[in-house]
């Protein structure tokens, strides 16, 4: 019984210190006006130090992993070991058969595997107990009003000294909501995350989550970030409800659940507000529909997706290198600094490995876990929502990544990796219940 009550205690402290390390990571200013993208390197800097700092101190509880934790921490966690050494060669290749010019940027790339192993093993470690995630939830609906407060009070330009703390000026001034990241589509990206948790919560849970659905809804609006815009769509009309069709079909009495009922129902509404939106969208939000209507009218695809597709066929051209072809041309910054697209991001930095690995692997595997946990958890549990959202989100990923590479951006990586790191650690949870 001490064991027990001495393991709880040290469960709510870690969750404590995962509080402060989250609102740190989201919500400290950059200083993007002042100091550019120097402001991200002192933000994921500083994780680095506190979580090495932090597993110092933690080390002896650590070592204490079961076998079967320490089997699926290993699935993920050599990844990034692996990532380590691999933009080392990557480097080393693009100098020799790619002709790279290799700069000081290119190696501060060290630290992305050294961040991402770090928050992972971090809510791996925090997360190994089921009565924490009634915790978590409280936090991401607090995480929600202060990324929808930030990003109001950029819309509204209440103090333009303020939001520069977070994102450009021009983003400031074209009204396409970026605070508190740093890019538009970042927060679009978070958005996308928080529909699909408020909208499953809404149907598992209670219908007082719909206020902040619809909240979520308009604020993913707000960034006017096209490429996401679409994936999400695809995501949200085409995926979503072939998931719920398969939790929710009653083969036997072929029936259809409530919360499948409930979808269809919000699937309309929401095609009929849109229909009804039209107008105003064209109206006030030109820089979302400009190009969706000269699509229609001429076929053009627009200026991002001539550059997404340059510069996949300039990664193509230099593949014809086997080595280059496997394993990249390393950061390669001064060639190619700003890669558009999440494919060709791994394809032509590290190659068709550095696709499979680093991009396809965690996203398998994390919906493989979530997808086995759904059947663990009671349906009208917070864990049921948080999973299914996991699977239908980073089954979306596809097609949003065609536009850029999210979770390699300040902040957007945090939440990210961290979520990884979670549903592993319940997933170890809920096994090693089942073997008792």
């Amino acid at each position: 019984m001490k064991n027990y009550f001495k393991e709880k205690i040290l469960i709510k402290n870690n969750f404590q210190i995962f509080i402060v390390l989250a609102l740190f990571a989201l919500f400290f200013p950059s200083f993007q006006g002042q100091l550019g993208s120097a402001g991200a390197i002192f933000i994921n800097g500083s994780l680095i130090m506190l979580l090495g700092f932090y597993f110092i101190l933690q080390k002896k509880q650590i070592y204490y992993f079961t076998s079967l934790e320490k089997k699926y921490y290993l699935y993920f966690s050599l990844i990034w070991v692996f990532f380590f050494f691999h933009i080392a060669l990557s480097i080393l290749i693009g100098m020799l058969f790619g002709n790279v010019t290799v700069i000081e940027r290119d190696l501060f790339e060290l630290h992305r595997p050294i961040l991402y192993f770090l928050l992972f093993t971090f809510s791996y470690f925090v997360f190994l107990d089921k009565d924490i995630l009634n915790g978590l939830n409280t936090l991401l609906i607090y995480i929600f009003v202060g990324v929808v407060v930030i990003g109001l009070l950029q819309f509204f330009r209440i103090d333009d000294t303020f939001s520069e703390l977070y994102t450009k000026l021009h983003n400031i001034k074209s009204f396409r909501v970026a605070a508190p990241f740093t890019n538009p589509y970042d927060f679009a990206f978070v958005m996308s995350f928080f529909i699909y948790y408020f909208f499953i919560a809404t149907l598992y849970k209670s219908w007082k989550y719909v206020f902040l659905f619809l909240i979520a809804v308009i604020m993913f609006v707000l960034p006017q970030s096209r490429s996401v815009a679409v994936g999400f769509l695809i995501g949200f009309f085409v995926v979503t409800p072939f998931i719920l069709m398969l939790l929710g079909i009653k083969i036997k009495k072929r029936k259809l659940t409530k919360p499948y009922f409930y979808y269809m129902v919000v699937f309309a509404v929401i095609v009929f507000s849109f229909l009804a939106s039209i107008p105003y969208l064209l109206e006030n939000f030109g820089y979302l529909t400009g190009q969706f209507v000269r699509l229609f009218e001429s076929g053009e695809v627009g200026n991002s997706a001539s550059i997404r597709v340059e510069q996949f066929l300039f990664a193509l051209n230099k593949a014809e290198n086997l080595l280059i072809l496997l394993f990249g041309n390393g950061p390669s910054k001064l060639e190619m600094e700003y890669v558009e697209s999440m494919y060709t991001y791994q394809f032509y930095r590290y190659g068709l490995v550095g696709v499979v690995l680093y991009f396809v692997y965690p996203i398998v595997l994390t919906v493989f876990l979530s997808w086995r946990l759904l059947k663990m958890v009671d349906k009208k549990s917070y864990a049921y929502v948080l999973f299914l959202t996991m699977v239908l989100w980073l089954l979306t990923h596809p097609f949003m990544f065609i536009g850029n590479n999210f979770t390699e951006q300040v902040r957007t990586s945090f939440l990210y990796y961290s979520l990884l790191g979670i549903v592993a650690s319940q997933y170890i949870y809920y096994k090693q219940r089942s073997l008792k």
